[in-house]
């Protein structure tokens, strides 16, 4: 006789927990069947509790394999059961599945209710990475309805609050909505009078993409590390970039397959089709296409099915199908005209306008500052400790919190990063003919310097008396040297006689470039680069 149970004698406990035990280790299409058996034990338990799990956990996993309108189908009587003071985070969670899901499958009514839900549960909960994701939905909803402007708005102050709050998750969440959101200003703008504004959409989403990637260093769960990989890839398709376009959409589409996500396989599969295209393999990319097409069906997820149409209207046009490239462009616009008119529709119901987006903006705008201001009481002690306070640089305890991050980001990805060393010459006969003072306002004006020319994400340091130190983050060696070579070069024509008469000022230089990914080889190698440069004459710089 077989003693293995039934169905039946599950208990709804146990189900939840092997269905947490399958969303922890991503497996999707397992936890999902017990998500669901969770839910139905659940609702005849009556137990509200267990509903609340269940449902959650159903809907985490129908978000993650890409089955959007199963999630919206249940979504609302799970948020029924969320809608506790104690659920408020995971109530938040829902509503975000839920506006996307809703913006993605053409349901604009619903995803905008659900995001100004969402911006007034977070607003009353005055957490500001909550405030930081509400505000990056109710973006996102505005850039899938065909307004990406104002979208980006919104999503440019998500970003300051989530980088303010010095949540990482609310900045890798907030970074890659924001170049969707530019890649979606780029397909409306392409083609149009000024092909400048396209590509400077392009180069913003870049911008976001790589900041998006540094981060996912942080987070072990792949569903970010495709989402990330598979826009920055698209990004770099639409620049010319194949190469580097190509690795990363393969690498993304294999971890989607993997792990079953469904959603970012389609739009990573109309990448690769659209990067035939740029290499001149139209015929490929339309078969590609097509089969694309049959596997998506006719509405979901909507913005790729119109990437999927433009594009091979584009194929076909190139091979000379007229029939079939005016077919696809028909279909398009057909796509393009539903969803502007169903844009107009659920502003109207539902009184969502850009006045009224405005407004959540400047409430977030307040709550952010407010929250700054806190905080900015709480970390004044921190930030002042990691400041030299002659130079306003940051100090060897900036460095050492600092490198560390910045090394391991770059070591996981394979990116380069740059360390100089920089001396200033001669110092001490500065302090000794022209006394102290004098010394410490040239070291004030060689600390301006550095700032001027340098980027505003590279990392400052005074490391000692007279050395200072800059770490380039992403930035390769010769790239680095050309920037020393402009900064030493203005330190030596800078009008020193003006500080003091007689006075002069050089600087000795050494970079040093990883990988290796060592803290230890890197200034050791700077630092004989260095020494290098003032063997042979000072005022120079020297590589490692």
């Amino acid at each position: 006789m077989d003693a293995s149970p039934s169905p039946n004698a599950e208990s709804t406990a146990d189900l939840l927990q092997r269905a947490r035990a399958a969303r922890d280790t991503s497996s999707l299409v397992d936890g999902r069947e017990l998500a669901q058996r969770a839910w139905l034990r659940s609702l005849q338990d009556g137990d509200e509790a267990q509903q609340a799990e269940a449902g959650h956990l159903l809907c985490h996993f129908h978000y993650r394999l890409g089955a959007l309108i199963a999630l919206l189908d249940i979504g609302d009587a799970v948020l029924v059961r969320l809608r506790r003071p104690e659920r408020r985070e995971t109530q938040a969670e829902l509503l975000r599945w839920m506006a996307i899901a809703g913006c993605e499958t053409g349901r604009f009514e619903g995803a905008l209710r659900h995001a100004n839900d969402l911006c007034t549960l977070a607003q009353e909960s005055g957490d500001p990475r909550q405030l930081a994701l509400a505000l990056t939905t109710l973006g996102a909803c505005f850039e899938r309805m065909g307004d990406p402007w104002q979208a980006e708005r919104l999503m440019d102050d998500a970003v300051r609050v989530a980088r303010e709050a010095n949540d990482l998750y609310a900045q890798l969440v907030t970074r890659n909505n924001l170049c969707a959101v530019c890649i979606g200003a780029f397909y409306l703008l392409r083609g149009s009078d000024d092909p400048a504004d396209a590509t400077a959409a392009l180069r913003r989403a870049l911008i976001h993409a790589r900041e998006a990637r540094s981060l996912l260093v942080y987070f072990k769960d792949p569903f970010f590390s495709v989402f990330v990989e598979g826009n920055l890839g698209e990004v770099l398709l639409h620049l010319g970039n194949t190469d580097e376009a190509r690795g990363l959409l393969d690498g993304a589409l294999q971890r989607g397959l993997e792990q079953g996500y469904e959603a970012q396989v389609a739009r990573i599969r109309c990448s690769i089709c659209e990067l035939l295209l740029a290499q001149g393999q139209p015929d490929e990319a339309r078969l590609a296409l097509n089969a694309l097409l049959k596997d998506i069906g006719a509405t979901d997820p909507r913005s790729t099915l119109m990437r999927v149409h433009h594009a091979l209207y584009r194929a076909c046009r190139e091979l000379g199908r007229v029939d079939n490239a005016l077919q696809h462009l028909e279909q398009y616009e057909r796509l393009e005209r539903r969803r502007a008119t169903n844009q107009l529709k659920a502003q109207s119901r539902l009184f969502v306008t850009r006045v009224e987006a405005e407004q959540s903006r400047l409430q977030a705008e307040r709550a952010r500052l407010e929250a700054q201001t806190e905080r900015s009481r709480a970390a004044g002690f921190e930030a002042d400790a990691q400041r030299d306070e002659l130079t306003g640089l940051g100090n060897r305890r900036l460095l050492d919190h600092r490198l560390p991050m910045l090394l391991d980001a770059a070591a996981a990805q394979s990116l380069p990063l740059t360390v100089a060393l920089i001396d200033l010459d001669h110092f001490k006969q500065i302090n000794d003919s022209f006394g102290h003072a004098v010394g410490d306002k040239v070291l004030v004006e060689v600390a301006q310097k550095l700032r001027e020319n340098t980027r505003s994400s590279d990392v400052l340091a005074r490391i000692g008396g007279e050395e200072f130190l800059i770490v380039f983050a992403d930035m390769p060696t010769g790239q680095a040297l050309e920037i020393c070579e402009r900064l030493r070069s203005r330190v030596a024509a800078h009008d020193w006689e003006s500080v003091s008469p007689g006075l002069s000022a050089t600087l000795s230089v050494g970079i040093a470039h990883a990988p290796p990914y060592d803290i230890g080889t890197l200034f050791d190698q700077a630092d004989r680069a260095m020494y290098r440069a003032k063997q042979g004459g000072r005022n120079q710089v020297a590589v490692a």
